[in-house]
């Protein structure tokens, strides 16, 4: 059986990761989301993807099956993914 991405995220952080969710990352409508600015949106993402256990199409399928699936209750969250991105992708090209 293959590793989830909170799987992943344990191992590059530790259990109990306040961050685990990833929803400070892809999630901008979530509580999350506001818990962290930017900078440490990127450090978080940047870490994980360092650390070799995935890629970030792969982190994202992952997180997306997980609240598709899993939490079928959240499906709402998926929708978020792409405009996250563009929000952290707007945040380093505007970085001086």
């Amino acid at each position: 059986m293959s590793k989830n991405y909170q799987d992943i995220v344990d191992e590059v952080f530790c259990k109990n990761y306040p961050y685990r969710s990833l929803r400070t990352i892809f999630d901008p409508f979530s509580s999350e989301w506001t818990e962290t600015n930017m900078d440490k949106k990127v450090e978080i993402l940047k870490k994980i993807i360092e650390s070799g256990k995935t890629t970030v199409p792969d982190l994202i399928d992952d997180y997306s099956d997980y609240y598709t699936n899993e939490l079928a209750n959240k499906k709402h969250v998926v929708s978020s993914i792409e405009g996250a991105l563009a929000m952290i992708i707007q945040h380093l090209l505007c970085k001086k």
